[in-house]
């Protein structure tokens, strides 16, 4: 049935820079399902088996350290990119301990998010390969 589509989940409290990242991901041709919120985005992880996922760091409630701890228990093998406006010592340490892959900062360059995402799925044995 040839190749498994790949899966990415964006989760980003902000709706501009949501609906932004997803059209970024179109442009591969990946599924992307997005969140705005912490118990939004471990909801839509306990339902459907994700490549990567595209993380804010600063949102209310659930911070995406703690969104990428949960999601990691029940997906271990997901792959981690956070973007954060405050790429300092103080956001970036927790989020390396949470399992993060990469952290860009914002405001993200399209080119460079694509490249990080393909270069994660390629050592996932996932995605699919640029043309």
């Amino acid at each position: 049935m040839g190749k498994k589509q790949t899966r990415i989940l964006v989760v980003d409290d902000d709706d501009n820079t949501r609906q932004y990242l997803a059209k970024i991901l179109s442009f591969r041709h990946w599924d992307v399902d997005t969140a705005g919120d912490g118990p939004g985005a471990v909801a839509l992880a306990q339902g459907q088996t994700y490549d990567a996922m595209v993380l804010d760091y600063r949102m209310p409630g659930m911070d995406g350290a703690e969104v990428c701890r949960r999601i990691r228990q029940l997906q271990p093998a997901i792959r981690g990119v956070f973007i954060t406006g405050f790429p300092t010592v103080d956001t970036v340490f927790p989020v390396v301990e949470s399992g993060a892959d990469r952290v860009l900062a914002k405001p993200v360059d399209p080119k460079q998010l694509l490249g990080v995402l393909d270069e994660q799925l390629a050592q996932s044995g996932s995605g699919t390969t640029a043309d």
